[in-house]
């Protein structure tokens, strides 16, 4: 009885975070106008710095609850160098899938949906050739995304979500493919041409998480190496495919 009651609470916690890391920024922006404050707006990037507030408050929750957090992944390697290696290696492999993905993928999404291609693009296009901004954007990427992201996905929501299932390696299965679903809905923004390469990227990061010992370091510099390549594509003003 014990352990159910605990499974549930944990379910209706992962609501909650899936919902704030949602909204957690607008509900901020909102509340600080009600008090008459503006909140600073980032370039390109406007309130992102708050989902990543969003990831400390949770990083502080973790701690509340009595957990660690290299439960969630956050374990200092103790060869720097390895885990470097493998954050490498991941990075590439997430590059070449994310090629043969959006090759076969595209053409069938926009054929049935009609959906623009370019969406991800056109969300950042402002960064072409504006070096100020891509020198701004490079630090942001590896501690938004590299750190926030990578914790909030596959330590955090990874983790709470095998340990709903019971721990098993079913449920570590089916806690990958949840934390895959879950990023992919959170760039929504790109459209369905986005979000189904994300969404198989998330997977190859979530399993190779789990493959590589829970720890969280190898797919925060393949987040970071791959989203810096990205943008330094988008910077120079070449096609993303």
């Amino acid at each position: 009885m014990t352990n159910t009651i605990g499974r549930w609470a944990d379910l209706i916690e992962v609501a909650a975070v899936c919902v704030l890391q949602q909204y957690f920024a607008m509900w901020v922006v909102a509340l600080a106008l009600t008090a008459g404050i503006v909140l600073p707006n980032m370039p390109m990037l406007k309130h992102t710095y708050l989902a990543f507030v969003f990831v400390l408050l949770l990083l502080v929750w973790v701690k509340l609850r009595g957990e660690n957090w290299s439960a969630f992944g956050l374990v200092a390697p103790r060869r720097w160098a390895r885990y470097l290696a493998f954050g490498v290696a991941l990075a590439v492999a997430d590059v070449l899938l994310d090629g043969v993905v959006r090759s076969l993928s595209t053409p069938l999404i926009v054929s049935w949906t009609g959906a623009d291609p370019h969406l991800d693009a056109k969300a950042f296009a402002e960064i072409k050739g504006n070096l100020p901004l891509y020198l701004m954007i490079v630090p942001a990427v590896w501690l938004f995304a590299g750190f926030g992201e990578e914790f909030l996905f596959r330590g955090y929501l990874l983790t709470r979500l095998a340990q709903i299932f019971g721990g098993s390696n079913a449920a570590w299965v089916f806690a990958v493919i949840g934390q895959a679903i879950a990023f992919a809905l959170a760039h929504f923004y790109q459209g369905p041409v986005g979000m189904f390469p994300i969404a198989i990227g998330a997977l190859l990061n979530g399993a190779a998480s789990v493959v590589w010992g829970r720890n969280l370091w190898p797919v925060m510099v393949a987040h970071g190496l791959v989203d810096t390549l990205g943008f330094t594509i988008l910077y120079l003003g070449m096609p993303l495919s």
